[in-house]
């Protein structure tokens, strides 16, 4: 062995520059799997809120449907309502001009329409006014109608079958 004026040093195994660099690379790696845990979560987290909206927004077009579903109804009840109040008031307007076409010679005890036929019974004073006035307003409307008559005191009693059809 040679001669030496220092004294030998111990050599280590692992140098200062080496130490540097592992614990560099060491807080690197910390801070990469730290930065991976936090952008983990915030995914998860946002993931979490986007699931949460996408149900909101399930739940809300089925909310939807239903209200258009419902809307829908309420349109065809509104115009079935319009089309019964029609109905009524075209009705109550046919049956008060059919009684204005009664003359006041003329008394009807029933009137019964039925499908397209009416049968009417009451008192007339005379089969000529009856005749001249009531029968010719029920040939204008109807297309066949044959009338009854049977005397009674004071006049003659009449029933009467109207037909509505085809002319």
């Amino acid at each position: 062995m040679r001669q030496s004026f220092i004294e030998p040093r111990k050599k280590k195994v692992i140098g200062s520059e080496l130490k540097w660099l592992l614990v560099s690379m060491g807080v690197l790696f910390v801070l990469m799997v730290l930065a991976s845990v936090l952008l983990n979560s915030v995914i998860a987290n946002k993931e979490a809120r986007i699931n949460t909206i996408l149900l909101k927004e399930k739940r809300l077009k089925e909310v939807q449907t239903e209200h258009l579903e419902e809307i829908e109804r309420f349109k065809v009840l509104k115009k079935l309502r319009e089309d019964i109040s029609t109905n009524n008031r075209l009705k109550k307007e046919n049956v008060k001009n059919f009684f204005d076409l009664v003359p006041d010679e003329v008394v009807l005890k029933s009137a019964k329409l039925r499908g397209t036929t009416l049968r009417l019974t009451g008192m007339t004073l005379s089969k000529r006014i009856y005749n001249k006035t009531f029968q010719r307003s029920l040939n204008s409307l109807f297309t066949h109608s044959t009338t009854h008559f049977k005397k009674i005191e004071g006049g003659y009693a009449f029933r009467n079958i109207s037909v509505m059809g085809e002319k």
